[in-house]
């Protein structure tokens, strides 16, 4: 059982970092003259392929009924949403700011649940929630470094996204679908989405040379194909709650790569922000005084 819960907490935390290395991965594709249009479609178009794959190998049901289909439309149009604000944050500010900014949103879900009455109003989730907002306002606040609006403002989009994301997988008809055929179907409709806007923005198709093609098939494999793979197994041997509080620590590990491989600048007010929207994030996923750790 001790080595089930290691093996979960590892996988959780390599799916952490995968996560937190799409920024700098994505910077580092602009810089051998990549633009957003190509690398959504390379990176989905890539790991709907190897997905596909995987669930026709592992001879997963993939078929939907009448009542999945509407809240599957939500999911994969709010997913291809995040990656499409998320890149236009990514050309106006840093990945670093983009990814703590973007980290706002379980907050942003528990504040629209508690108002549609399907969360309890509690102290720790109101603290949560103002804990998290003044976090976005250090980060944003930073007067040793300048900052397009127009960036934090995608960024904020990317959050609202992810609260349609979050909200159409808890609904009641998707629970049944298998996590990997959710995941094809995100992918193949982001690849879908970002065809037509390389075909309307003119942008190149395809990659063009080695050091292109080696970013979009590391942002396939790492970000869209083995993240999910290692979140999922993670969530299967330690639970939800567990893996939820393990991955906030992924704009944590955005930042160190940023620092790292990009050159992100890094000041003390988005470094206070930062820590500030970590433990709002850390208190949304605490658990109900009902639910135990790692309750699946």
């Amino acid at each position: 059982m001790k080595n089930l819960k290691l093996v979960g907490t590892l996988a959780i935390i390599g799916a952490t970092i995968c996560y937190g290395l799409v920024p700098s991965l994505s910077f580092m594709a602009f810089d051998t003259g990549l633009v957003s249009e190509t690398i959504l479609f390379n990176k989905f178009l890539y790991a709907s392929i190897i997905m596909w794959a995987y669930i026709f190998i592992k001879k997963l049901p993939f078929k939907l009924v009448r009542e999945q289909f509407v809240p599957m439309i939500v999911v994969v149009l709010a997913y291809a949403g995040i990656a499409i604000t998320l890149y236009l944050a990514f050309e106006n500010i840093s990945g670093s700011l983009a990814t703590i900014i973007e980290f706002t949103f379980p907050a942003m879900v528990i504040a629209v649940e508690m108002v549609r009455g399907r969360e309890p109003v509690r102290a720790v989730k109101i603290i949560a929630v103002a804990l998290s907002m003044a976090g976005l306002c250090l980060v944003v606040w930073s007067p040793d470094m300048e900052i397009k609006i127009i960036g934090v403002i995608w960024a904020l989009l990317c959050a609202v996204c992810y609260v349609f994301y979050t909200i159409g997988l808890a609904h009641d008809s998707l629970k049944g679908v298998n996590s990997f055929v959710t995941a094809g179907y995100v992918m193949v409709t982001s690849a879908v989405i970002n065809f037509v806007r390389c075909f309307f923005s003119d942008a190149p198709l395809f990659s063009q040379g080695g050091d292109q093609l080696f970013f979009v098939l590391m942002l396939a494999l790492v970000n869209a194909f083995l993240a999910i793979m290692l979140f999922c197994l993670g969530v299967k041997l330690i639970g939800p709650t567990n893996a939820s509080i393990i991955n906030t620590a992924e704009p944590v590990c955005a930042c160190v790569f940023g620092y790292f491989l990009v050159g992100d600048a890094i000041t003390t007010t988005m470094i206070i922000g930062g820590m500030l929207v970590v433990i709002a994030v850390l208190l949304c996923n605490l658990p109900d005084k009902s639910t135990r750790l790692g309750d699946a």
